[in-house]
């Protein structure tokens, strides 16, 4: 069960909470070229909503920015999280991206591309040192979990240096892994609609602590 359903009193009931982010973006999307980061985007769209456009399994890649807009489990006071896909080519220009209040940081790794595994370490690597994302909620996305070659997780684990990577988090929770395809619905992949409900878990939670602190300064 969901951080977001069991805590229902904070994410799904409380209608007074607001996105610490207003109208910026909620959560930063990034990795390497061909992760799967634009099929990602647009598959979120469709889990617990209807995507603007038809979803197609094929992509081009991004040579810029470009948001999604994903719809929440219904009850959730967030109508919507706001996601910022950064392109793989774009890697010198990510840290623009990183002083924005975000909520969390999606980094999509090919999970069927063992040659690329050595390089997704080392951006996550910087992603859990980078100053202005201290406090930062990070989940790796392997995604691409449909292929035939799809690696195990223990290849991943070794891959990534997950093992080492999660004790660099420091905070328990931080850094978080999980396995998707993007070309499967939500019935044929619910870790799908997991990755959306942590992520309006952890807008809440930023939203939350942000009114704690504003209620905090005005005593």
């Amino acid at each position: 069960m969901s951080w977001c359903m069991r805590n229902s009193a904070l994410c799904c009931s409380h209608e007074t909470v607001e996105s610490p982010t207003k109208d910026t973006d909620d959560v930063l999307l990034v990795g390497l070229q061909g992760s799967g980061k634009t099929l990602l985007g647009q598959r979120l769209r469709t889990v617990y909503g209807k995507a603007q456009t038809p979803f197609r399994a094929a992509t081009t890649p991004t040579n810029g920015c470009q948001d999604f807009r994903v719809p929440t489990r219904k009850g959730c006071p967030f109508k919507e999280i706001r996601i910022r896909e950064c392109g793989g080519s774009m890697q010198p220009l990510w840290g623009h991206w990183y002083d924005r209040p975000l909520s969390a940081v999606l980094l999509a790794v090919d999970g069927a591309d063992p040659g690329g595994l050595a390089a997704a370490g080392v951006v996550l690597q910087g992603l859990l040192e980078h100053p202005s994302l201290a406090s930062t909620p990070v989940c790796v996305v392997l995604t691409k979990s449909d292929l035939p070659g799809v690696l195990a997780p223990p290849q991943l684990e070794a891959g990534l240096g997950l093992q080492q990577l999660q004790v660099q988090a420091q905070q328990p929770g931080r850094l978080r892994v999980t396995r998707v395809s993007s070309v499967q619905e939500l019935a044929e992949c619910p870790q799908l609609g997991e990755l959306v409900d942590w992520m309006a878990e952890v807008k809440a939670l930023k939203a939350w602590r942000e009114q704690l602190r504003q209620g905090m300064q005005q005593q």
